[in-house]
C-alpha cells in the first residue's frame, strides 16, 4: 500500500470537491435568476438546455434591446460586456426606461462564463492528478470521439490494476474512478446541462 499516494488522492479530492460544490452553487444561482428573467422579460427569454444555448439566447435578448438597436444604428457594435453596461446605464438615465432585466441578462451571461471556467479548472486538475497514475490520460485531448470508449476502458483497467495490487485503497480507487468519469463525460458531452425540471416549453409551462 502506497500511503503517500492515497493521501495525495484524498487531498486532491478535497480540493476538487470544493470546485464541484462551487459549480453546483453557481448553476443553482443561474437557474434562480434565469427564472426571474423569464418573468421580467414576459417570456421573451427562455431557459435553454445547455450553457452554450443560454449564452446565445441571453446575447440575442440584450442585442434586441432599444439601446443596442440604437448603438447598431450608430455603427457601434464592437464592445465588451463592461462597455455595454455603461451604454445601458447611459441609455437608462437618458430615457428613464427600466433596464434592470437587461442588466440581469448580462449578469447571467457572466455567471455562465464563470461556470464554464470552473468546469475547465476542475477537469484540468483531475487530469493532472490522474496523470500520476495513468500518464496516458493526457492524450485524451487528441483521442477521436469514436475511440473514447475504448480509451476509457484502457485507463480504467490501469486504475483497476493499482487497486488489485493493493497500491491504492478502496476509497482512493473510488475517487479515481469518479475523476475518470468526470474527465470522459466532459470530453464526450461538454459542460453540464440545465436539469429538465427548469426548462420551459414555448407556452412557458414547466416540463
Amino acid at each position: 500500500m502506497d500511503n503517500n499516494l492515497n493521501v495525495k488522492i484524498l487531498e486532491s479530492y478535497v480540493e476538487i470537491d470544493k470546485i464541484h460544490d462551487d459549480i453546483n452553487n453557481k448553476i443553482f444561482k443561474f437557474i434562480t435568476q434565469a427564472s426571474e428573467l423569464v418573468e421580467l422579460s414576459d417570456d421573451d427569454y427562455q431557459i435553454e438546455r445547455t450553457l452554450k444555448l443560454n449564452k446565445i439566447s441571453l446575447k440575442g435578448y440584450v442585442l434586441d434591446s432599444e439601446c443596442c438597436i440604437e448603438l447598431n444604428n450608430n455603427n457601434i457594435s464592437n464592445y465588451s460586456i463592461d462597455e455595454l453596461k455603461i451604454y445601458l446605464e447611459q441609455y437608462e438615465r437618458r430615457t428613464n426606461d427600466d433596464y434592470s432585466k437587461y442588466f440581469l441578462a448580462l449578469s447571467l451571461y457572466e455567471n455562465i462564463e464563470e461556470i464554464e471556467n470552473l468546469v475547465d479548472t476542475k477537469i484540468k486538475l483531475e487530469i493532472t492528478e490522474m496523470s500520476e497514475l495513468i500518464p496516458n490520460i493526457n492524450n485524451i485531448k487528441e483521442v477521436d470521439k469514436n475511440n473514447l470508449e475504448k480509451f476509457y476502458y484502457e485507463q480504467k483497467n490501469n486504475i483497476d490494476n493499482f487497486y488489485q495490487t493493493s497500491k491504492i485503497e478502496e476509497k482512493s480507487y473510488n475517487i479515481c474512478i469518479q475523476f475518470l468519469n468526470d474527465i470522459f463525460n466532459y470530453y464526450i458531452s461538454g459542460y453540464p446541462d440545465i436539469p429538465d425540471g427548469y426548462l420551459y416549453h414555448e407556452e412557458s409551462e414547466m416540463i
